[in-house]
C-alpha cells in the first residue's frame, strides 16, 4: 500500500475514511491537496486518494477533523467529501521553521485540539444487553 511521506494512506477501508480525532481551535487557511473518493458503488467499498491541487480552503473553529500520524495533513468533511488538508505556517510565524517537528507541534498545540473518541459497544455486548432485558 502506497502512502504520502506524512502518512496519508492512497486506499482505505470505508470505516477508516474518516474517523475525527481533532477538533480545530481557531480559524486558519490550508490547502487541499486531495480527496478521498469510494472504489465502487457500495456504501463498504474502499475509498482511493485522490491527488488534487484544490487550492486554498478556509477551515473554521470547531470543526472535526482526522489528524495524520507525522506532519500537518489532516482529513476534513467539506460538500460532502472528505478532503486532505495540508497547514502550512506562514513564513517568520512560530514552527515555521525548517525543522519538521515544528510546524506539527504548532498545528497541535494553537490549531486543533486532540481528543480520543470513545469506544463504542460491541456487537456482541450489544445484543447481550438487549437480550437480558
Amino acid at each position: 500500500m502506497s502512502t504520502y511521506s506524512t502518512g496519508t494512506k492512497s486506499r482505505v477501508d470505508s470505516r477508516s475514511v474518516f474517523q475525527p480525532n481533532a477538533k480545530t481551535k481557531r480559524s486558519f487557511t490550508g490547502h487541499i491537496v486531495g480527496y478521498y473518493r469510494r472504489a465502487g458503488p457500495n456504501s463498504w467499498d474502499d475509498y482511493h486518494l485522490v491527488s488534487e491541487d484544490g487550492g486554498p480552503t478556509n477551515v473554521f473553529p470547531s470543526v472535526k477533523v482526522q489528524v495524520e500520524p507525522t506532519g500537518t495533513r489532516f482529513r476534513m468533511r467539506k460538500d460532502g467529501k472528505v478532503l486532505v488538508v495540508e497547514w502550512t505556517p506562514e513564513p517568520g510565524a512560530h514552527g515555521g521553521s525548517d525543522d519538521t517537528e515544528g510546524p506539527r507541534s504548532a498545528l497541535l498545540k494553537d490549531y486543533v485540539g486532540i481528543f480520543k473518541n470513545k469506544g463504542g459497544m460491541g456487537a456482541t455486548a450489544f445484543i447481550a444487553k438487549t437480550l437480558n432485558r
